[in-house]
């Protein structure tokens, strides 16, 4: 019997316009909760849910209808941003161009929703700067250790209205790789309103649809990441929720892989509304963001990815080769479980976050270990979950 935590859903409708005319684009599978690692001892317990994907044929929005409870993802939630140096330097990165741009004084505040160890408030170098987090997870005690101010629960309203009786309003608001995740996605919407008083900035920073489809970047997709963000749908929605978009980039690089990143103000605020935001409207309808066909070669190639990746490895065990595998991400769970990987195949993954070695990965239950370990036992070939690490790696 397929085991479902308590508060497990699907919904019936599109999470941005309500419409019921749902088309389905990809299946995954069942899989568990890509971040949700294990003991050897849960093995036997562990959930598992659909992970399908949706087009709404209305708007166009590409989300997951199956909805696994967000403290079954987020309360022994084991990711830590920091980790990765990458990762690190991209935030630093980010938090210099905010400041450059939106020219941050002393005593504003910057909120991060979904900050987790306090990767990107690091970043943020002004003197005298107010640094803000929100935080659901565990992950809330690192940030809060490392001197920053963290409300720990799920970003809405009430937790807006919060920080805004002890802060006032934000200057600047980010959430990077956190506003796709949300399934009362209209709640959080309208928790921004309150915070960024008459002018503040909103930035979202996610996986780019165009990109995963493009480059057939399935792993991307689990059961955090209930939407997968282009353009097109997400200006009429927050429109709605009198917010305007007037920026919008492509980014190489983010969290999960290629990125969109999105700024956000209030309608009243006034800024201009940049060239760009039109010129990627126009480069999603002539893309085919609102039609089947370019979901059903997605699907297609997420095949031939299957078949190749299985046909290698099939080869090197045959060759008597040991096989091993770099990073643990979460969407190299999404990948080893739909490959229905193994530790006979994989025999172990090399992991720098200490909070996952020693335990088990979602599905698949191959051991987690240290660099370290990985080294010692040194195995002929590693498969990389860890791929948008790639060219750091090689510099």
């Amino acid at each position: 019997m397929t085991v479902r935590a308590q508060g497990f859903k699907k919904n019936r409708a599109c999470r941005y316009c309500g419409a019921t005319t749902l088309d389905l684009v990809l299946s995954l599978g069942e899989q568990p909760p890509s971040n949700s690692f294990l003991r050897a001892d849960q093995v036997a317990g562990e959930a598992r849910y659909p992970l399908d994907v949706y087009r709404c044929e209305r708007c166009a929005l590409v989300q997951l209808l199956d909805v696994v409870p967000a403290e079954t993802i987020f309360d022994d939630y084991v990711y830590l941003s920091s980790t990765s140096k990458a990762l690190v330097q991209h935030y630093g990165r980010l938090a210099e161009i905010l400041t450059g741009r939106f020219g941050f004084r002393a005593g504003d505040a910057v909120v991060d929703i979904g900050c987790n160890d306090g990767v990107l408030l690091k970043g943020y170098t002004q003197p005298g700067l107010v640094r803000i987090g929100v935080e659901p997870s565990k992950v809330a005690e690192v940030a809060s250790a490392a001197g920053f101010t963290v409300f720990r629960g799920f970003f809405g309203p009430a937790l807006a209205r919060d920080i805004v009786e002890k802060h006032g309003p934000a200057k600047v608001v980010t959430a990077t790789n956190v506003f796709a995740h949300v399934d009362a996605i209209g709640n959080f919407v309208d928790g921004l309103r309150p915070l960024l008083g008459h002018d503040g900035v909103f930035v979202i920073e996610a996986p780019y649809l165009l990109d995963m489809v493009e480059q057939t970047l399935f792993d991307t997709i689990y059961h955090e990441h209930l939407c997968y963000l282009s353009l097109t749908p997400l200006v009429p929605f927050l429109a709605r929720h009198g917010l305007e978009v007037f920026d919008v980039e492509r980014v190489p690089f983010g969290a999960s892989g290629p990125a969109i990143r999105v700024f956000v103000q209030p309608v009243e605020a006034g800024r201009l509304v940049g060239s760009s935001v039109k010129q990627m409207l126009d480069d999603e309808a002539c893309w085919g963001v609102d039609r089947p066909e370019p979901y059903r070669g997605f699907a297609r190639a997420v095949e031939q990815v299957r078949s190749g990746v299985l046909d290698i490895l099939a080869r090197l065990k045959e060759e008597g080769a040991s096989i091993g595998g770099y990073g643990a991400p979460a969407k190299g769970n999404t990948l080893l479980n739909f490959l229905g990987l193994t530790p006979a195949i994989i025999e172990s993954i090399a992991e720098t976050n200490a909070w996952k070695q020693g335990l088990l990965t979602p599905g698949s239950h191959i051991p987690i270990v240290s660099e370290e370990e990985f080294l010692h036992r040194m195995p002929d070939y590693a498969l990389l979950l860890s791929w948008n690490y790639l060219d750091f790696f090689l510099d």
